[in-house]
């Protein structure tokens, strides 16, 4: 083999043998380890925070029917509304994808309790069903007006966004109107600014010819 073709193939075998190998070892094993902890969180989801979020509305309400339809409005209006609002500020062009991303992500944390009190009653484990007879005993107003305060929420944040949305047109309407009026103004001026066909060169209006002057005057017309 000639001396210029082994020049030409040795750097690529270099480069070959220098390529780190993918270590899929590694790779299962993070898998693994990811598949683990998203099992052990939905256990505790399902399982342990069910009866933890009764039991910590139980002692907030101590049984009282007031204190349960307060704090359920409370609780429903609150980390409905607030976090509706957060996640509105994700609608701007200016804000990046990823903070666009951790926008959805606060949110959703805020919405933590008002989602507690949802998963126990949409789920159908035990615990959930544990959780759902404590409320009924210690808080038992206080699913129906969590509720009823998320829906006054929505319907509040609802009309905001209405009403914000109609004054931003209204006021893009009266830029685009001013803008026109003024694109308008400068076309007059501009055109009143010019001289016109039977102006002279020098921009002064001749003199229109009167035949009482030359009747005044008749050396004039000759």
């Amino acid at each position: 083999m000639p001396d210029f073709e082994k020049k030409d193939q040795s750097p690529t075998v270099a480069t070959r043998q220098a390529e780190p190998k993918p270590r899929w070892g590694l790779r299962i094993g993070l898998g693994i380890a990811a598949v683990a902890l998203l099992a052990i969180v939905y256990l505790i989801v399902r399982l342990f925070l069910p009866v933890w979020w009764a039991t910590n509305i139980g002692n907030q309400t101590q049984g009282s029917l007031s204190s349960g339809i307060i704090l359920g409005l409370v609780y429903g209006f609150v980390f409905t509304f607030v976090p509706l609002l957060i996640i509105w500020q994700a609608r701007y062009k200016k804000v990046s994808w990823p903070w666009k991303s951790v926008i959805v992500i606060v949110a959703i944390l805020l919405a933590i309790p008002n989602l507690l009190t949802l998963s126990i009653y949409a789920n159908s484990s035990s615990a959930a069903a544990k959780a759902r007879s404590m409320i009924d005993i210690s808080a038992t107003y206080f699913p129906s007006w969590s509720i009823g305060g998320a829906a006054a929420a929505l319907v509040l944040f609802v009309g905001i966004a209405a009403f914000w949305h109609l004054w931003h047109s209204r006021g893009k309407k009266l830029k685009a109107m001013k803008s026109d009026m003024k694109t308008q103004a400068a076309l007059r001026d501009a055109e009143s600014s010019a001289p016109t066909a039977e102006s002279g060169r020098d921009g002064s209006r001749p003199v229109a010819w009167s035949p009482t002057e030359n009747a005044e005057h008749p050396k004039s017309a000759n």
